[in-house]
């Protein structure tokens, strides 16, 4: 019997450990204004899924795409603040899919260039 006790313990302090690995206790800002390149054509374009971004992504994070994100982060219960965080992603993640070929993720459209 302490042999099975022992192992569900284990088994509960690594659900535990990788619960806190997925879901830190304080989110980490990962992207904010002025952030450029593809991470930020991603976030567009799933912003797009939820109907918050209502441009091509253009992988420039100005105005339109903190404004949008606040939307998002607002809907999502989390504190809006244009800044793209962890708890924002994990919240994002699970609402959208990965963009794909026939979904909008141009380059550069133009809109929002620096």
């Amino acid at each position: 019997m302490r042999r099975s006790s022992g192992r569900r313990t284990a088994a509960v302090l690594a659900v535990l450990a990788l619960a806190a690995a997925c879901h830190p206790a304080t989110a980490t800002t990962l992207m904010r204004t002025s952030a450029h390149g593809a991470p930020v054509r991603d976030l567009q374009a799933r912003l797009t899924q939820l109907g918050l971004f209502p441009h091509s992504p253009t992988g420039y994070y100005a105005t339109e795409t903190a404004t949008a994100l606040r939307a998002f982060q607002k809907q999502a219960g989390l504190p809006p603040t244009g800044e793209f965080t962890t708890a924002d992603r994990s919240a994002l993640l699970s609402r959208t899919h990965k963009p794909e070929g026939g979904e909008p993720h141009p380059r550069n459209s133009g809109r929002e260039a620096p």
